[in-house]
């Protein structure tokens, strides 16, 4: 005989408004198959709950659509709590918390607050199925960290946190999750930070210590005050202690700022040791005092990633800060991209993609940098690398704005740096400018391109150590350079088939050469004038 199951939870309401009692809920059940389905609690006035407070409860079944609201007077108290959610669906069944909702509107809660979460047995330790579609909104009352979903072994998908009004959190660390899981994968979560929201920890729009991906998740911040910490669109822990952690993917995260203050450092997605792709920071007013990332990973290749710093946005609070579109230690940077706009501010320097930390044979190719208008106080770098990596095909483009230090299209401290290309059409260059730069290697068909804009030093098409062949410096227009322009130099080695043309109403105030070298030979430049 087939076994008969209870009937779902469904339906009920509840409202505590005074007295003290260890756990409330809306609709709670623990017959094997039966489900916590479109439940609701209300908690009010002087109330006070110790342990655990839920919409609906389900320990064999779904928690669905359940709802948990939070207004609470100064009297009244939730915790210190074991549980405050909408729904929540313990692992006996593997049933899963989907488009469960908790408001908070005033109030204390000692601990924890989610939208929907997976829990063990009796609501002790993690969860095994999947937390989608919750939400948590916190217009007001003080919680110490927030969910919107959360899970231990299943997926923690399309769930959103909004903290506005006069909210607070008051956790230390990780404060806000969009959706947490610790085993599966977390994708299409989104955190708001709006108004004077108060948070006093990291936000995270996606998080996974062992899953295998991290996709589309992000974080928005308008508004409120985040106290010096960390943002990141999505975040996979380091494997310092987990044997399988840290491994994910993290693809087309975001995290937008466009208001607010005390942004310590921001990544739109990190990893660390998977690959980083797709991911974008975009930062149009208001300002971050730490790195700007947009994208990172420690062990992996990143690419494709953006960071856009526009508007009235500002990067970084000293000349130790830099923005990266793409970073990692080992590993490939391609196809990273970074745009600098308006009345923008970069404290330190700039790169679209970035190779430093370790020895690597990947190469640096394929970045770019917009840069019409703005700032930046260090150098600004197309693809950089300062561990071994051959820099390629990458372009800068400069059409208005200030640079304090020098400008690369491709940076590689000891290997060749090949085919980049660098276009000042505009704006002003304290520093030199070059096409391609090696510090120990060779620099071989670079170009370089100055139209209009003042530089304050140098030009060349490119510059190394080793040799430098095939580099073409062009400048035309009303370009003015104050220092030495040569379409090719080397320090030895060989500078051979190099070219230097200036036309029109540039100026050169220092001295010309198609190539030259200080110890070694010099054959087939050419100098057009």
């Amino acid at each position: 005989m087939a076994p008969v199951f209870a009937a779902d939870v469904k339906n009920l309401s509840v409202t505590v408004s005074s007295g003290t009692q260890a756990n409330a809920y809306g609709g709670y059940t623990i017959e094997e198959g039966a489900s916590a389905l479109q439940n609701a609690l209300t908690l009010s006035g002087p109330a006070k709950v110790l342990k655990a407070s839920a919409g609906g409860w389900s320990r064999w079944g779904n928690a669905e659509w359940n709802t948990l609201t939070i207004r609470l007077d100064e009297d009244g108290l939730l915790g210190p709590s074991d549980i405050v959610s909408g729904g929540v669906a313990e692992s006996e069944g593997g049933g899963a918390a989907v488009h469960n909702t908790v408001y908070i509107e005033s109030g204390t809660v000692e601990g924890t607050v989610e939208g929907g979460v997976a829990v063990g047995i009796n609501g002790v330790g993690d969860g095994t199925g999947d937390v989608l579609s919750n939400q948590v909104t916190m217009s007001g009352g003080t919680v110490y960290s927030v969910f919107g979903g959360e899970t231990g072994e299943g997926n923690a998908n399309d769930n959103v946190v909004t903290i506005k009004g006069s909210a607070a959190v008051t956790g230390k660390s990780n404060a806000v999750y969009g959706g947490y899981t610790i085993d599966g994968n977390a994708s299409g979560n989104i955190v708001n930070i709006e108004d004077d929201a108060d948070i006093h920890g990291e936000i995270m729009g996606g998080y996974t210590r062992a899953g295998s991906l991290i996709s589309g998740n992000k974080v928005n911040v308008t508004g409120g005050n985040v106290n010096e910490n960390t943002v990141y669109g999505a975040y996979t822990e380091t494997s310092l202690g987990f044997a399988s952690a840290g491994s994910a993917d993290v693809t087309n995260n975001e995290v937008a700022i466009s208001g607010g203050s005390g942004v310590a450092e921001v990544y739109g997605g990190r990893s660390y040791s998977g690959l980083a792709q797709g991911n974008k920071v975009t930062i149009s007013a208001a300002s971050v005092s730490g790195n700007v990332y947009g994208a990172y990973t420690a062990y992996g290749d990143v690419l494709d990633n953006q960071a856009v710093i526009k508007g009235t946005g500002q990067a970084g609070s000293s000349d130790t800060n830099s923005v990266y579109a793409g970073f990692t230690n080992i590993g490939a940077a391609a196809g990273n991209i970074l745009y600098i706009q308006d009345s923008a501010e970069i404290a330190g320097s700039a790169f679209a993609g970035y190779q430093g930390g370790f020895i690597s044979s990947e190469t640096v190719e394929r970045n770019q940098v917009f840069m019409s208008g703005g700032s930046v106080g260090g150098d600004l770098t197309g693809g950089g690398s300062n561990n071994g990596g051959e820099t390629l095909n990458n372009y800068v483009e400069i059409t208005g704005g200030t640079v304090s230090g020098n400008v690369y299209s491709g940076f590689t401290d000891s290997a060749d740096a090949l085919e980049n290309t660098l276009t000042v059409a505009g704006g002003r260059v304290e520093g030199s400018l070059f096409g391609g730069y090696s510090n120990t290697g060779t620099a071989n068909e670079n170009k370089l391109t100055f139209s209009a804009g003042t530089a304050g030093s140098d030009a060349y098409g490119g510059y190394a150590r080793e040799g430098a062949d095939g580099n073409e410096a062009v400048l035309s227009g009303t370009s003015v350079l104050e220092g030495n322009a040569a379409g090719g130099s080397s320090a030895r080695g060989e500078a051979s088939g190099n070219s230097l043309t200036i036309k029109e109403n540039s100026e050169v105030k220092g001295d010309a050469a198609g190539g030259d070298v200080y110890m070694g030979t010099i054959s087939k430049n050419i100098i057009t004038i």
